[in-house]
Order: C-alpha cells, then sequence, then structure tokens
C-alpha cells in the first residue's frame, strides 16, 4: 500500500494506471487516498473460493470481499458495516464525514458480467438499496 498526494482526479488516474495490471483498490477516508494493489497470491489462494471460474475469481469485488474485507480487515459483511455508494465523490465524502474508509475500484467491464452470467455465475453480492448509506462507505 502507498500513499497517494494530491487531489481524487491523480489519485483516480494512479488507480487506473495500477488497475490495468491486476485488482487495485484506492482507499480514502483519512483526508489522503492510498494505493492497494498487487495482492499476496497466497492470500487469494487462501482466500477466494476455487470452484468459480477464474474471471469471477479475480473481479475487485470478489478480491475485496473474499479477501480484503473477511481475511484480512475482518470486516462483516452486514448493512451496518458496508454501505455501496455508486458515486465517487459522494463515497469519499461520507468516508471523511463519518470517519470510515471508502474503497474504490473500477466496474466489471459489461462483457465479463455477460459471460459469467452465461457459465451461470452470479457477481459477488452486493448490498440491496435499503442498505446504502450506512456507517462506511464501500464503492
Amino acid at each position: 500500500m502507498r500513499r497517494l498526494d494530491g487531489p481524487l482526479p491523480t489519485a483516480l488516474e494512479a488507480l487506473a494506471a495500477a488497475a490495468a495490471d491486476g485488482n487495485a483498490f484506492l482507499l480514502a477516508g483519512d483526508g489522503a487516498f492510498h494505493l492497494l494493489d498487487r495482492p499476496d497470491p497466497a492470500l487469494l489462494d487462501r482466500a477466494i473460493r476455487t470452484d468459480r471460474p477464474e474471471a469471477w475469481r479475480t473481479l475487485d469485488a470478489t478480491v475485496l470481499h473474499s479477501a480484503l474485507l473477511e481475511h484480512v480487515w475482518h470486516v462483516p459483511d452486514a448493512p451496518e458495516d458496508i454501505a455501496y455508494i455508486h458515486d465517487t465523490e459522494a463515497a469519499v465524502a461520507q468516508a471523511e464525514r463519518r470517519g470510515g474508509t471508502a474503497v474504490l475500484m473500477h466496474p466489471v467491464r459489461e462483457e465479463v458480467v455477460r459471460d459469467l452470467a452465461r457459465q451461470g455465475v452470479t457477481m459477488p453480492a452486493s448490498r440491496p438499496p435499503s442498505a446504502r448509506s450506512r456507517r462506511r462507505a464501500w464503492s
């Protein structure tokens, strides 16, 4: 993990560059941005289900839920602990306001979603609309 100096657009550019090489997340909420990329392959092997296609196992959403939230940070996947906010600036603002952390990542490409759906594989769970705007902001 490395600290990024500069405004949100600069941090998002760094996220985009890192995401081109694999899983990458931008953490915000303490007045700064932190880039988390190149997750440990051993952690991913331990944390992520092996009964799913490779495309599913390598999704940022899968890595976030299975490896980071569950195994590293021990954050329950519960409405009182996680909010899904699909607006970058709003997620960062909420994290700053509430003393939480926004985890920003790139959305899944539509063709990946379609390919997984053809295989009968659903995307990693996301919270229903009623669970939004809770304590932590994850985007």
